[in-house]
This record gives structure tokens, sequence and C-alpha cells, in this order.
């Protein structure tokens, strides 16, 4: 990884966790039910780790106003979209975030980050911080399957269809990163 520039995976399972560190991941985010976009450790919990305010942040009505609490309260980073569906749609938002900010407060780039937009991305802001899943498929190592029984809402993914952090797809990120900068 280029120095400067760290890559975050989020992870569910012991074999993302593994797989994002052989693949040159910088940091982990550790969480659950990454489906529903997934859940953290409170702040309290969390302490004395440094804490990174989630991308609820992209549900506020005024960013501007919101990193300024987030500075207030503490927080040393902020994970963000920009307020998009994407951090590349969101990518101008992200770069006002980063300038109002005067590294008080790390702004993340996360949200929809793959090897496809990355190094649109990284070429067209200050980042030096992103986050990603970097996830694939793979095949549950379940040996029965009950074929009549469905376990979860129609919404949710097959029960025997398990996605982990792809070690090739972390690598091929942090060769981005590198290459960019």
């Amino acid at each position: 990884m280029a120095p400067g520039i760290q890559m975050e995976v989020c992870v569910d399972s012991v074999e993302s966790a593994m797989n994002a560190e052989r693949g040159g991941a910088s940091r982990i985010e550790l969480c659950s039910s990454l489906i529903e976009g997934g859940t953290t450790p409170s702040i309290a919990e969390s302490r004395p780790l440094s804490v990174t305010f989630h991308r609820a942040f992209d549900m506020v009505h005024n960013p501007c106003a919101s990193l300024e609490c987030l500075i207030s309260l503490g927080f040393e980073r902020v994970l963000t979209s920009g307020c998009d569906s994407t951090a590349l749609e969101g990518l101008p938002t992200i770069k006002r975030l980063i300038e109002q900010a005067k590294q008080r407060i790390i702004v993340v780039a996360g949200g929809g980050i793959t090897e496809r937009n990355l190094q649109r991305i990284l070429e067209n802001s200050c980042i030096r911080e992103f986050h990603c899943s970097a996830r694939s498929s793979r095949e549950s190592l379940m040996k029965f399957r009950n074929m009549s029984v469905s376990m979860g809402a129609s919404t949710a993914p097959a029960e025997y269809i398990v996605k982990v952090a792809d070690i090739n797809k972390v690598r091929m990120l942090t060769a981005i990163a590198k290459d960019v900068v």
C-alpha cells in the first residue's frame, strides 16, 4: 500500500478477517449483519480504541454541521459515501468535508468502492483512507441441505451461499491504491 493510503475492510467472520489481512488491508472493521449495513460497537464499548462514526452520517440533513458535531464529540474518523449512494457519486461532498475537517477528523470514503472505481476516487480526491468490503460469494461448507426450508426473508442471500472478503480483491485494491499515489 502506498505510504499514507489506508484501506479498511469490513468483515463479519474470521475467514474474512484473515483474507483482509493476507490481502494487505491496513485495518479491519469487525461488524455483524453486513447484509443490513453492518453494526459496530458503541463508543463506550470500543474505548480505548479509536472510534470511527459509521455511515449513518450519510443520512444527516446538514453534513457540514454534523461533521462539526462529530469532531466535538471526539470521533477520530467518519465513514461516508458523501451522503450519496456510493463514494464515487458522493465525491464532491467528500472533498468538501475533507477541506472543512482541516485534519481535525479523518474522512474515510466508503460505500460501493470496488476495483472498478477506486482509481477514479483516489485520483479525483485527496482521501487518505478508504473503506470497502471486497467480498465475493462462495458455497457454504454446510454438508446437509434441506431445500424445502428457507431460514430468512426472501430478500436475504441463499442459505448456502456465503459472502467473504476476497483475498484477491483486497490485493487488487491494494495494488490500485499503490499505483495511484
